[in-house]
């Protein structure tokens, strides 16, 4: 049976309404771990419902994207649940770090049209928080996506599904379709061939950007029901829609 992407959109309706359980059962738990889960899930579900969507318009290179969101959601959830107490205050601090940047660029460009009352106050916030977290220099966690994912494996059982390979594949590839190199333009060439031809406007849909997405987000759901402890009945939810999708070709 050929996967489609109206399957592939069944299954993200399907997916983001028990992502959306998961995160009220999170919730209830009343841990930061647990609240940081929700919103992850909140958010990354947003970017599953976007995949399938701009994939079904013929839109894939964006597709791709956006989906590119998830994969690093859910190598990054993981990654923060190894070390929660030190991980989740980092991550958040991080965001003064970044609205502070933005800011002082708006003002370096407008001419001092920044609030000084609020840049002092944005650039206390900044200082405090590389002061706090001296390891957060290239990014929040100081490490690549690649460096994360490479710890991951390493703290996980054998049998898990490796994030190194999430990372080596599906990441790559919707890199690949984000970044301005050669291989997103791919996205508006028809028949790569011996005659490819341009296309402006929207491509014939495709399902590969929304099921990558979609196996993300299953992967970040797993990882919540797991890492907090969650019901059981969840995770049988999961394997129900994991299970649909394999059943297609």
């Amino acid at each position: 049976m050929a996967y489609e992407i109206e399957d592939a959109l069944a299954l993200i309706t399907d997916l983001l309404k028990l992502a959306e359980d998961v995160g009220d059962a999170a919730l209830a738990k009343r841990t930061d771990l647990a609240g940081l889960a929700a919103m992850f899930l909140a958010r990354a579900g947003q970017s599953v419902f976007s995949a399938g969507l701009l994939a079904q318009h013929g839109l894939n290179g964006d597709a791709m994207s956006v989906g590119r969101t998830v994969t690093e959601m859910a190598i990054d959830y993981r990654f923060i649940a190894l070390d929660p107490a030190a991980r989740i205050k980092r991550f958040s601090d991080y965001d003064h770090v970044a609205k502070y940047k933005v800011a002082k660029a708006t003002d370096t460009l407008h001419g001092g049209m920044v609030d000084k009352a609020a840049m002092r106050v944005l650039k206390q916030r900044h200082d405090t928080a590389k002061a706090n977290n001296p390891e957060s220099k290239i990014n929040w966690a100081g490490l690549s996506i690649r460096e994360r994912a490479e710890e991951i494996d390493k703290a996980m059982p054998a049998n898990s599904i490796s994030r190194v390979q999430l990372y080596e594949l599906p990441y790559a590839d919707q890199c690949n379709a984000s970044h301005s190199c050669y291989g997103t333009l791919e996205y508006v060439l028809v028949g790569l061939d011996a005659d490819p031809h341009l296309h402006f406007g929207r491509m014939a849909p495709d399902v590969k950007p929304a099921d990558l997405a979609f196996a993300a987000m299953i992967m970040l759901i797993d990882d919540v029901i797991d890492v907090n402890g969650l019901n059981a009945a969840l995770s049988e939810r999961l394997k129900t829609i994991n299970d649909r999708r394999r059943a297609y070709s």
